[in-house]
């Protein structure tokens, strides 16, 4: 997996990538920030936030569940919420909203005592079709058809919004999709990316796949914060970066650097192994072709 800080996964992600999100949770509010704090370190075991957004009067979090929402699954989030809450920099109530593969949208009323009870939403697969979503973006991009940023943000989550439960096998297609998409908002592609590696970090259980995908997530969003920051500093020399921008474009990223070949073996012979020719892999990884040849032999 490419190095990068995971609080950094959503820095800068834009107002009008939020108002997306919360549009599927039917939220309205002036304030919308995504929080970076790395809250998932609490206890990654147990209490694992998905997304956090801080809104006018609530810090609502974005839990993706695969699974029916049961009593279980109510207990565990709402002592999640309460570690939260106890870790929160602002003054604002901590609330919850469950996007849910599993089921239909619901309103769970869960009583933690006698007179406490914890309420949140579930939205569920009877608002979107992933498969109708993937499907269409996928003929988009074929065509080469220009995408919008609400469509890609919701292309990112279709995998849990899908009937057919296939989320390993919809992952992967959602993922090799946005790795290759042009002419997206940096903004958008941060979000989206940050969102699939999230998906993947917690559906797929396939080891070596997953660690193909992380890895090529990882590298982009790295790719994309780096590029960013550099054209915000004036005068300074980006050529190269915006040569790699060049080759995302193309669907190749930047990955494996010169001088690490031996740390990169298992990583090359993963990519042959997901269908990667050996050409693309020297593209992505800067090697020739014939070193990537050797390790493969």
């Amino acid at each position: 997996m490419a190095e990068f800080q995971e609080d950094m996964i959503f820095k800068d992600i834009a107002e009008e990538d939020v108002e997306i999100l919360l549009n599927i949770t039917n939220k309205k509010s002036n304030v919308k920030k995504i929080w970076t704090k790395e809250l998932r370190l609490i206890d990654p075991t147990t209490f694992r936030p998905d997304l956090i957004l801080e809104l006018d009067d609530e810090n609502l979090i974005i839990e993706f569940q695969s699974t029916k929402v049961n009593e279980k699954f109510s207990q565990r989030v709402h002592c999640y919420v309460s570690i939260t809450d106890y870790k929160k920099e602002n003054d604002k109530q901590v609330n919850l909203c469950v996007i849910s593969t599993a089921e239909k949208s619901k309103k769970v009323s869960y009583k933690v005592n006698d007179t406490n009870t914890f309420n949140y939403d579930v939205i569920g697969n009877d608002i979107f079709d992933g498969e109708k979503i993937i499907n269409e973006i996928e003929e988009k991009y074929n065509q080469e058809i220009n995408i919008t940023r609400k469509e890609c943000i919701y292309f990112s989550l279709a995998p849990i919004m899908t009937k057919n439960r296939n989320i390993e096998q919809n992952i992967k297609k959602t993922a090799d999709i946005l790795i290759k998409l042009n002419d997206i908002p940096s903004s958008t592609k941060r979000l989206c990316f940050g969102i699939e590696w999230l998906l993947v970090d917690k559906f797929v259980e396939n080891k070596e796949l997953k660690n193909i995908l992380l890895y090529l997530l990882g590298d982009q969003m790295s790719a994309i914060y780096e590029y960013g920051e550099l054209k915000k500093q004036d005068g300074l020399e980006i050529g190269k970066k915006e040569g790699m921008i060049e080759g995302m474009k193309e669907g190749m990223i930047e990955g494996m650097k010169e001088g690490m070949i031996e740390g990169k073996k298992e990583i090359i012979k993963n990519l042959y192994d997901s269908g990667m020719t050996i050409k693309e892999i020297a593209i992505k990884t800067k090697m020739d072709i014939k070193q990537v040849e050797k390790i493969l032999n």
